[in-house]
């Protein structure tokens, strides 16, 4: 999905009248996924921040169904 969007796409988010894809992050969502989401809130993690990080989302995520961005 973050490769190639239509992969996954049978129509843009715009013909259907929505701004972008929103993915959205679980128990199943990969460490790249979840850099990539920091990145965009503006954290920058190195490799091994980004796998303290990423064990702590994993139990989180065990714990909810979905993970927000203010969590």
């Amino acid at each position: 999905m973050i490769k190639n969007a239509l992969t996954y796409e049978i129509m843009t988010p715009h013909s259907v009248g929505v701004p972008t894809t929103g993915l959205v992050l679980g128990k199943h969502s990969g460490r790249h996924a979840l850099g990539l989401r920091c990145e965009e809130l503006g954290y920058k993690f190195d490799c091994r921040e980004l796998d303290g990080v990423y064990r702590q989302f994993v139990v989180l995520a065990d714990k909810i169904k979905t993970v927000e961005d203010d969590h």
